[in-house]
């Protein structure tokens, strides 16, 4: 039994004529006659009563054209099922991040793409870059948004975002009444900042500006996540560069001020070129409408 004769079966049923039949269906009425006697061979019984006006079900052929009707709109759905995984319509991906995207072009991103593609699983998740790189190579996650620096021969990459970093002050500093700072007046000051070792591109950034206004920063604290840097220069541990957009966090405490030439962070997404999860595509495509 084929899915031919149960669209011949099903048609015959609906038109109740052959010659109707075979005219729906762009064929003559012999081969179509064969079709529906080598269906009822197979099935061991008749599926129609033969009258001179036409052909009317029998109980089984009432039975079977439940059924077929069934299995016939089960195969399109297969069918376009799997159309639509080829396209990246349905299926699963998952996306790592740093905190400070989740800042910036995360919200963004995961909304569109969630808009777009409702049919895929989306996993999104927050990680440490070291752990994020980690995770990605393995398989783990199909893309990652990160700070430069994650190589190798089979990473692709594509930048999302480059911002400007501003100083975070506690509150009641003596600085934190000035409209714009000078990089130099941070000189005698303890920064809080990322470990090079998690986010050597951000660690970098920011001790550079330091050295190119006359001094190398005294650092007082490593601290991995960006918030946690805010939220402790709040509590009066030190004073740190940090994404503009840690703005957002809106910390009790803690007050924004732009610098001149302030160093820039680089958010990128990245992933391996020899992942061949579909879905990937319609991410990128996503995030080129944003960027």
């Amino acid at each position: 039994m084929t899915l031919n004769q149960l669209r011949y079966f099903c048609e015959l049923a609906d038109a109740g004529n052959f010659g109707r039949a075979a005219e729906r269906l762009h064929m003559t009425q012999p081969p179509l006659s064969r079709q529906i006697a080598g269906l009822e061979t197979e099935l061991g019984t008749k599926l129609f009563e033969r009258g001179p006006k036409g052909v009317t079900l029998t109980a089984a052929g009432r039975q079977l054209l439940i059924d077929a009707r069934e299995v016939l709109r089960l195969a399109a759905l297969a069918q376009r099922n799997v159309v639509a995984a080829r396209r990246g319509e349905t299926g699963q991906l998952s996306l790592g991040f740093t905190m400070c995207a989740a800042y910036s072009v995360v919200p963004a991103l995961t909304r569109r793409y969630k808009v777009a593609f409702p049919n895929v699983e989306f996993r999104v998740r927050e990680m440490m870059p070291v752990v994020l790189e980690r995770a990605l190579r393995e398989g783990e996650i199909d893309l990652g948004i990160s700070f430069p620096g994650l190589d190798g021969p089979d990473t692709m990459s594509r930048p999302l975002l480059r911002e400007p970093m501003s100083v975070v002050l506690p509150f009641n500093h003596k600085l934190s009444r000035v409209r714009r700072l000078k990089v130099r007046t941070l000189s005698t000051e303890s920064f809080l900042i990322v470990p090079r070792d998690q986010a050597p591109s951000l660690h970098d950034g920011v001790v550079q500006r330091c050295q190119s206004a006359g001094f190398t920063p005294k650092i007082g604290l490593e601290v991995y996540l960006q918030q946690t840097i805010v939220n402790l220069v709040a509590a009066g541990l030190g004073v740190a560069f940090v994404p503009g957009s840690m703005q957002k966090a809106q910390v009790k405490g803690a007050v924004f001020k732009t610098v001149d030439n302030p160093p820039m962070v680089d958010q990128l997404l990245v992933w391996q070129s020899m992942n061949t999860n579909p879905c990937i595509q319609g991410f990128l495509s996503v995030c080129a409408e944003l960027t």
